[in-house]
């Protein structure tokens, strides 16, 4: 978890480990054999229960976090598609405006537009009067 813990976390914290050191060796798993064959009370017993409630907690304690992160790469993922799939297209375009307009520059085919435009022979220029 980020930044400081809160105030109720810590302290949930501290008597999960006051309760998990008093057993002598580290505790059998819970709902093991060895943990069922321990005695009612056994601090070993109440340890192993306690290990794993605080395993549930501390998963639920970094959630947020976890969640932020995933998310985080998901979106990261998602734009990287997404800007992958713009270059395509972007080049497909271009491909294909290419093969249209051929290999002239600019100059080159507006001096052909402007050269479409001027009077050819036989042209009329203007109104002829009667």
């Amino acid at each position: 978890m980020t930044g400081t813990l809160a105030p109720e976390v810590t302290a949930r914290r501290r008597w999960a480990y006051s309760l998990i050191r008093r057993a002598a060796d580290p505790p059998p798993t819970y709902g093991s054999t060895d943990w069922l064959a321990l005695p009612e009370g056994s601090p070993a017993k109440i340890a192993s229960v306690v290990v794993a409630a605080e395993s549930w907690a501390q998963d639920g304690d970094d959630l947020p976090d976890r969640l932020g992160l995933d998310l985080g790469v998901a979106r990261d993922a998602h734009k990287a598609a997404e800007d992958a799939a713009y270059v395509e297209r972007f080049q497909a375009h271009r491909a294909d405006w290419r093969r249209s307009v051929g290999r002239k520059t600019f100059t080159e085919r507006r001096a052909a537009q402007l050269a479409s435009v001027e009077p050819r022979p036989g042209d009329r220029q203007g109104r002829e009067s009667p």
